[in-house]
């Protein structure tokens, strides 16, 4: 039995809530916000859900977040919260509004800027475009404490540059084979392409312990056998009904429902990554670390 998805059931016995999981204490700090891609081998695993709630849930322990709705293809994180941005990144970078256009107010305090295709047409935009959008985007190395990269499902190109450019990744499965099997794919081409990323795991609508902590032994011990990639996982939110009743009345589950199993699950998680910090990590200067290094990566492969 892997020992991380044996903590699921250790700390289940100790009384915590639905998504407990006990996390490693890390040492290291950063004056530059943690950029962090949620992403998930395959759609319909409630990738979008858990980045909305999360955020709000950090939000609620204090820490300034950003969403980037870098779902290209299927951006819905306005849908969910029953609002229609007017403008996205493209327009920033065209000049035509300033990010403060862009940015949508969130629950909680959440700030939430769709990308639309500005930041992974970095270099494909003119000199000037593109100067525009990086300065308008770093504002934030100062204002965000997270800022969080929703991408899209799969691994198409554009998902891949992200995956590729950010310092943390976290991987988004349900317990269903096809998800499981999507899930390690998504966790080998991050192995590649970042290997320097650690890689996080949330099991998502689970039915109860057991089949949370079998998903993830299948993901993790394969992951350790084949990629040598140690994976971390932050926990498990349980399959609710509560959840699909929030999504019906476009109201994150957290704020509708703070007390329904998947609330508390959630807002584990984030006090867990909140009190993350990766051993070894130079956080001296933005060369590699927060949205300045993000934006770089991005720009290198563009």
């Amino acid at each position: 039995m892997n020992d991380q998805a044996s903590g699921l059931r250790s700390m289940a016995r100790g009384g915590a809530q639905p998504g407990s999981l006990k996390s490693e204490s890390l040492s290291g700090t950063s004056g530059a916000p943690r950029v962090i891609a949620v992403t998930s081998g395959k759609g319909g695993v409630g990738k979008t859900s858990i980045v909305l709630n999360t955020a709000i849930a950090l939000a609620s322990g204090g820490a300034r977040v950003v969403v980037l709705d870098a779902d290209l293809g299927l951006g819905n994180i306005d849908v969910m919260l029953g609002i229609v941005p007017r403008y996205n990144l493209a327009h920033v970078a065209a000049g035509e509004v300033s990010l403060a256009d862009v940015e949508v107010s969130g629950p909680g305090g959440i700030r939430i800027v769709p990308c639309g295709s500005g930041v992974t047409s970095l270099l494909r935009l003119p000199e000037s475009e593109r100067a525009v959008l990086v300065s308008a985007l770093a504002a934030l190395e100062h204002e965000a404490d997270f800022i969080i990269v929703d991408t899209g499902a799969g691994l198409s190109p554009g998902v891949v540059g992200f995956l590729a450019a950010v310092e943390e990744v976290i991987v988004v499965t349900t317990p269903e084979p096809t998800s499981i099997a999507d899930a390690y794919a998504t966790v080998k081409v991050v192995s590649y392409e970042n290997p320097a990323a650690p890689v996080m795991l949330v099991v998502n609508m689970a039915r109860d312990l057991q089949e949370a902590e079998d998903a993830a032994e299948k993901i993790t011990l394969v992951a350790k056998r084949f990629l040598s990639v140690d994976l971390t996982l932050l926990g498990f939110v349980p399959r609710d009904p509560f959840v699909a009743k929030a999504v019906m009345q476009q109201a994150p589950f957290v704020v509708r429902y703070p007390s329904c199993p998947a609330s508390r699950a959630v807002g584990e998680i984030a006090e867990r990554l909140q009190g993350r910090r990766w051993e070894g990590a130079s956080f001296q200067g933005f060369a590699g670390h927060g949205l300045a290094g993000f934006l770089g990566k991005i720009a290198a492969r563009s």
